[in-house]
């Protein structure tokens, strides 16, 4: 079964990524964390398929942990996807330069979150990898 991880300080935000993949696709499990302290042990415990990280989050920010996953070689490969309410480019120059497999803007209505599940189904999920 693929395991997508989030990890993400807001639990609407949580709701609305795994609603929106989950309408795509049932059979998803998923494993969220509210801060990025303990993703280090989670990523090895858990193997998921897709890590989805928001950037702004107190303690240790989705930055920090993309840096921890790309550092540690037995998760380098996992695909990791930025997710914030910042539409400043640096973030997303900040997010390619360290690694990320891609960044998406927190939609602002249920709706979009649907559209942005669907994306994310289509180009990270849908498929064998």
């Amino acid at each position: 079964m693929d395991k997508v991880l989030i990890v993400d300080d807001s639990e609407f935000d949580r709701k609305m990524i795994k609603k929106a993949i989950t309408s795509k696709r049932s059979d998803i499990a998923f494993a969220e964390l509210q801060t990025g302290q303990s993703v280090s042990d989670i990523i090895l415990q858990e193997e998921p398929r897709l890590a989805i990280l928001d950037i702004r989050m107190p303690g240790m920010d989705g930055f920090q942990v993309l840096d921890m996953i790309r550092a540690d070689p037995k998760t380098a490969g996992l695909p990791v996807l930025m997710i914030s309410g910042s539409e400043q480019p640096e973030d997303r120059a900040i997010s390619t330069a360290k690694g990320a497999d891609g960044y998406y803007v927190k939609p602002p209505s249920a709706a979009a979150y649907f559209n942005l599940g669907r994306e994310i189904y289509e180009q990270y999920l849908c498929c064998s990898i």
